[in-house]
C-alpha cells in the first residue's frame, strides 16, 4: 500500500494463520531474497502470545519487492495472503508498538487511594516511561508509577496513567498541561484510583475487546475497523454518527490540513489513514465530483502543524500503483493552555 521511499525494501504480509512461523513465510516467499534469512522476518503480535496475522519482511532489492507482490492472494494453508509494499517507518511503528504494549495493563494495576493520579493523552509514539518521568521533573512520581496504555488491538494508545506520592503533586502536575514531549503537546487530566481500577476491570473483563480486530484478507475495505469505525460516505468517524473521523483529542475544523491528489478511486478513509501511519489524522474528507464518483482528491486534517509537516514526507509515495501528491495548507500556531479538566 505504501511505497518504500527511504532506501529500504520492506514488504508486509497480512492474513497469516496464527500458527505461521518465520520458516513458513520464507517458504511462501520462495525466490525472494530475504535479508538475514529468518532474522529478516518479523512476525507481530497484538499482545504477548497473540499473533496479529501480520508480518514484515526485509528484502534485498526492488526486484524482490516486485517478485513478492506477485504472490499477493496466494495461500498459506487454506488462507490467502495479502502482500503489500511498505517502508521501514511502518515496520518500526508496528514493532515498537508490540514492544510498548508490554508496558500497558495486563491485570488491574496496583493503586492506592493515597496516590495522586493524572492521565496523559497525546504521547508521541514510542514514548518511554523515563521520558514521562522527566516530563514531570521536580514532582515525585511513585516507583513503577507510569503505566503506558494500549488500545484494544494491543498497540500503544498514546495515553498513560501516572501515579504521584500525594494528591497535591498530581494537582501540581496539571501545570504541565500542553507542554511538549518531543514535538507533541501533552494533555494532562486529573484522574483517581477509582478510575484506574475501573479501567483495569474493563480490560480484565474484555470490555475493550468487544470490537477486537484481527487483520484478515477479508476486510480490505475496512482495514482499520477495529480501531476506527467508518461512518458516512467518504469520511472517517469514531465514537458516534456523522461524516468525519475525530482522532485522539481532536476537533473538527483544524487549520493543519494536507491536500491529497492522485488517489486511487477506490481508496477509503481507512486506506488514507494507513498511508499516513503512525501520524493520526483528525479528519479525512474524500472529494466527489458532480456525478457522485470519487475525484481522486481528499483533505486530511491533523492535530498540529508538526504532524502536518511530518505527513508531507509522504509526498510522492505510492498508494497501490499510484503516486500521491501532497500539498501543505498549515502554518505554526500558538496553542494557549487549556482549562482545568478531569479524566
Amino acid at each position: 500500500m505504501l511505497g518504500s521511499g527511504d532506501g529500504s525494501y520492506i514488504i508486509k504480509l497480512r492474513g497469516l494463520p496464527f500458527s505461521t512461523t518465520a520458516e513458513d513465510v520464507l517458504t511462501f516467499l520462495s525466490g525472494v531474497n530475504v535479508i538475514n534469512d529468518k532474522d529478516g522476518v518479523h512476525l507481530t503480535e497484538v499482545r504477548p502470545g497473540r499473533p496479529s496475522g501480520e508480518c514484515f519482511v526485509e528484502v534485498q532489492s526492488q526486484d524482490d519487492v516486485t517478485h513478492a507482490l506477485k504472490k499477493d492472494k496466494e495461500n498459506i494453508g487454506r488462507r490467502y495472503i495479502e502482500v503489500f509494499s511498505t517502508d521501514r517507518q511502518d515496520m518500526e511503528w508496528a514493532l515498537n508498538a508490540m514492544r510498548q504494549s508490554e508496558n500497558g495493563f495486563d491485570v488491574i494495576p496496583n493503586v492506592s487511594d493515597d496516590f495522586g493520579i493524572v492521565k496523559l493523552r497525546g504521547l508521541p509514539f514510542g514514548c518511554s516511561k523515563e521520558e514521562i518521568i522527566q516530563f514531570f521533573n521536580g514532582l515525585s512520581v511513585v516507583q513503577d508509577g507510569v503505566h503506558l496504555l494500549s488500545d484494544h488491538t494491543g498497540r500503544a494508545s498514546g495515553e498513560a496513567f501516572v501515579y504521584f506520592v500525594d494528591k497535591q503533586s498530581a494537582r501540581d502536575a496539571l501545570d504541565r498541561d500542553m507542554e511538549k514531549i518531543g514535538h507533541r503537546y501533552i494533555e494532562v487530566f486529573l484522574s483517581s484510583a477509582d478510575k484506574v481500577r475501573a479501567y483495569g476491570a474493563r480490560l480484565e473483563g474484555g470490555g475493550f475487546k468487544s470490537r477486537g480486530y484481527r487483520p484478515t484478507p477479508y476486510d480490505r475495505n475496512d482495514r482499520l475497523s477495529g480501531r476506527f469505525g467508518g461512518r458516512g460516505r467518504g469520511s472517517f468517524a469514531r465514537g458516534g454518527s456523522g461524516g468525519s473521523y475525530t482522532g485522539r483529542g481532536g476537533r473538527l475544523g483544524s487549520s493543519h490540513c494536507v491536500h491529497m491528489r492522485g488517489l486511487p478511486f477506490k481508496a477509503t478513509p481507512q486506506d488514507i489513514a494507513y498511508f499516513f501511519k503512525p501520524i493520526r489524522p483528525l479528519n479525512i474528507n474524500i472529494h466527489y465530483d458532480n456525478s457522485g464518483r470519487p475525484s481522486g482528491e481528499a483533505d486530511v486534517e491533523f492535530e498540529c502543524h508538526e504532524d502536518a509537516m511530518r505527513a508531507m514526507r509522504r509526498d510522492k509515495n505510492n498508494m497501490e500503483h499510484r503516486y500521491i501528491e501532497l500539498f501543505m495548507n498549515s502554518s505554526p500556531t500558538f496553542k494557549s493552555p487549556r482549562p482545568f479538566r478531569t479524566y
